[in-house]
């Protein structure tokens, strides 16, 4: 089981930001082994090239309707997060 790092769009929007702060990029993970996390709403999250700045873990409570944009296409997580 992966830390929980908290619940939401907003906990999400969070690591997304620090991630890019630090130079990182984001990897939000919908499913493993081909198959959803549970329970459902639950994301996995790493910061790929800065993991040791911002540490991974998990997030719950992820609306569905975002979910489904992460699983339809790549690099969605830009669209989360407005430039800054």
């Amino acid at each position: 089981m992966s830390k929980e790092l908290g619940s939401g769009t907003g906990a999400l929007t969070e690591f997304i930001r620090r991630c890019e702060a630090a130079g990182g990029v984001p990897i939000i993970r919908t499913k493993y082994g081909g198959k959803p996390l549970k329970p459902a709403g639950r994301v996995i999250v790493a910061c790929w090239g800065a993991k040791d700045q911002v540490p991974g873990g998990s997030i719950s409570d992820v609306p569905p309707d975002v979910i489904a944009t992460l699983q339809k296409e790549r690099g969605a997580y830009k669209k989360l997060v407005p430039s800054f």
